[in-house]
């Protein structure tokens, strides 16, 4: 694959080191991984399996690729736009093919090694992931009464719970639910930050988006993240939502409320409509990092205690 995507006029645009993850997904898979870890943990009592946090991260860069192929599909290059959606449309070739490849391996893992309950569960998770990408790519209305930042929220939730369910026990149950919608919450959030730092380029593309819809959300977003940080600790206290859970959503919390407070402004500088690439700063790929950074730091300490 080529190191740069390329412009509509046949010229290169470099695509600066930091990006490469957010252009191709990996900071996204990188979150789903290590919040598995999490989940696994706290609710089965033991470290995932090789093969577990190896089917979550392919299926969510699949169901990430897939949505960013589509997106390109009806990206206006004239117009300013998101280096990862610029990517999608230069590469859009390479990535079908290695989109195929990474399905074939996905499946593979899949069949050989996940257990009936987690084949039952994962069906749920396929027919779930549908769903959503049908949504907000055909039925244009399904993003009005449940935006697609809500969406992606509420499945990458349950994806990164997903070996939890499988083997949750009735004990469980509650705080297991609580915990996953207090982490599609989060996640939901993360996604609500971005969309407002790239408001003016999805309304140049005219993609949906909650933030261009409702620009209230610029000023409710950081009370929001105050509420739902503070809802954990009193879910917390009451003995709901178990303290690694809590830990890891707080910390995440703190961590997006400051790179929202610091970036009060549109992360996108936009360049004349043609060159078509957004010449932005760190704060996008940093909204990933506020939800990697907890897990990452809990995983790297229970390994070395461990």
């Amino acid at each position: 694959m080529a190191n740069t995507p390329s412009r509509s006029d046949g010229s290169r645009v470099k695509i600066p080191w930091r990006w490469w993850a957010n252009a191709i997904s990996l900071d996204a898979v990188a979150v789903g991984v290590l919040w598995n870890f999490v989940f696994t943990f706290q609710f089965c009592d033991r470290w995932p399996a090789i093969y577990e946090p190896a089917i979550i991260g392919l299926s969510i860069w699949l169901v990430y690729t897939a949505d960013r192929l589509f997106d390109s599909l009806r990206l206006d290059t004239d117009c300013p736009h998101s280096l990862r959606h610029r990517f999608h449309f230069a590469n859009r070739r390479w990535l079908v093919l290695i989109w195929f490849g990474v399905l074939l391996a996905d499946t593979a893992i899949i069949v050989g090694f996940a257990n009936e309950n987690q084949l039952r569960w994962g069906c749920a998770a396929i027919a779930l992931v549908v769903a959503y990408v049908s949504g907000v790519q055909w039925l244009v209305r399904s993003t009005k009464w449940f935006p697609k930042e809500f969406q992606v929220g509420a499945v990458f939730a349950f994806g990164v719970s997903l070996t939890a369910w499988s083997e949750a026990n009735q004990m469980a149950f509650i705080p297991l639910l609580v915990s996953t919608l207090m982490a599609g919450v989060l996640f939901a959030a993360n996604c609500l930050a971005i969309s407002e730092w790239e408001r003016e380029l999805d309304a140049s593309q005219q993609f949906d988006s909650f933030s261009v819809r409702f620009p209230w959300v610029r000023k409710s977003l950081v009370v929001a993240m105050l509420v739902h940080a503070a809802i954990a600790v009193v879910l917390f206290a009451a003995g709901i939502l178990p303290a690694l859970v809590v830990a890891c959503l707080v910390a995440s919390d703190t961590l997006l409320m400051l790179l929202v407070l610091v970036n009060r402004q549109s992360v996108g500088d936009p360049v004349v409509p043609g060159d078509g690439l957004i010449r932005a700063d760190a704060f996008v790929a940093l909204a990933d990092v506020a939800l990697l950074v907890p897990p990452l730091v809990w995983t790297i300490a229970g390994k070395v205690v461990g």
